[in-house]
């Protein structure tokens, strides 16, 4: 009866959950095809829509279509999001859009903007 404690103790034991902290992975590290639709459009919607859309454009930027966005992203949309020398980027007003939503909107514009 010893022997069966003790056998089922380190049974126990050995099936403790072991939790283990994994690092979120970024859509644009795994997915060749970025999309508008899937991926760009809500990263706009979180961070850029509720100043850049058609009603209120701020600076003269419109963000709240394919074919805006594919209009700055021609014409230095990521200067405006990727921090450079220390300072913080310009856009978005107040924050700062995670490095896998700069590296999935840069990954979209290298790629062809689909």
């Amino acid at each position: 009866m010893k022997k069966f404690l003790l056998f089922v103790l380190a049974l126990l034991q050995s099936c403790v959950y072991k939790h283990i902290d994994v690092a979120p992975i970024c859509i644009a590290e795994t997915n060749n095809l970025i999309t508008y639709e899937k991926n760009i459009k809500p990263i706009l919607e979180k961070n850029c829509i509720s100043c850049h859309n058609v009603n209120y454009h701020l600076d003269e930027v419109q963000l709240d279509s394919y074919n805006e966005m594919v209009y700055w992203s021609n014409h230095n949309l990521l200067d405006q999001i990727i921090p450079f020398g220390g300072n913080i980027p310009r856009m978005p007003k107040g924050g700062k859009l995670t490095d896998c939503e700069i590296y999935t909107i840069k990954k979209w514009i290298e790629s062809g903007l689909k």
